[in-house]
Parts: structure tokens; C-alpha cells; sequence
């Protein structure tokens, strides 16, 4: 008995539904938010693209800035083992024990000296390496609020 009713209901409810129309208000407000909904989709695809590629150049300079300080450490640690090993054979020619001392002195005077310099310079780089990342970061952060 239940059966027969529910058919009818449902077959009611399919006659409204196929001639049913949205009024042109609601039309216009579900269009609107449509076309909102898009724009907010597009910027913030945007942003995510951009915020890509500022992570993208940060690391591509970090990772420059990395390679050129321990292309600089390499190259220290390079010339001070040359000039130990020239001090070194020096010492082995030195004729007294009094030359072979004066000649490791200076070594040691020498490479105090050169490693100040190069601690220096080190120090300076990491600085500027440091300065770059920000002025990189603070472009990218500028570009992104001007938008």
C-alpha cells in the first residue's frame, strides 16, 4: 500500500525536476559566485607558482653561494698543505739545526698570517653570501605583496 504512493511521489517529484527552472536571480548569484570562486582559483595558483619559484631561486643561490665558499676553503686548505710541504722540504736542506728551526718559525709565522686572511675573507664572503639570500628573499616578498 505504501509501494504505490512512494511511486507516485517519485514520479511527481521527477516531473517537477525536469520542468522546473532556476529563477534568474538565483541564476545570477550562482554565476556570480562561479566566476568569483574562478578568480580566487586563479590567483591563488598564481601565488603557488610564484611561490615556487622564489623557493626555487633561493635555493638556487644558496646552493651557489654554498659551492663558491667551499670552493674557497678547498683552495685554503690546498695552498697551506703546498706550503707545508715546501716548508717541510726546506727544513729537511736546512745545514743546522738553528736554519731548520728559523725556517719552521717563519712557517708557522707565515701560515698565522695567511690564516687570519683567509678567515677573514671567509668571513667576508659568508656576509656577502648572507646579504644576497636576504636582498633575494626581501625581492621575491616585495614582488609578492605588490600583487
Amino acid at each position: 500500500m505504501n509501494e504505490p504512493v512512494a511511486k507516485e511521489e517519485v514520479s511527481q517529484a521527477e516531473k517537477f525536476f525536469k520542468t522546473a527552472c532556476v529563477p534568474e536571480p538565483v541564476q545570477s548569484v550562482m554565476q556570480d559566485n562561479v566566476g568569483r570562486s574562478r578568480q580566487f582559483y586563479s590567483k591563488v595558483a598564481t601565488a603557488t607558482g610564484d611561490g615556487a619559484k622564489v623557493l626555487t631561486e633561493l635555493a638556487d643561490t644558496a646552493w651557489s653561494n654554498t659551492k663558491m665558499l667551499n670552493d674557497k676553503i678547498i683552495q685554503n686548505a690546498t695552498a697551506t698543505a703546498e706550503a707545508a710541504f715546501d716548508a717541510a722540504l726546506a727544513v729537511t736542506r736546512a745545514k743546522s739545526f738553528s736554519e731548520a728551526a728559523k725556517i719552521q718559525s717563519e712557517f708557522v709565522q707565515q701560515l698565522t698570517a695567511k690564516a687570519v686572511a683567509q678567515s677573514e675573507e671567509l668571513f667576508d664572503l659568508s656576509s656577502r653570501s648572507t646579504q644576497q639570500m636576504i636582498e633575494t628573499a626581501q625581492a621575491a616578498a616585495s614582488k609578492s605583496l605588490k600583487r
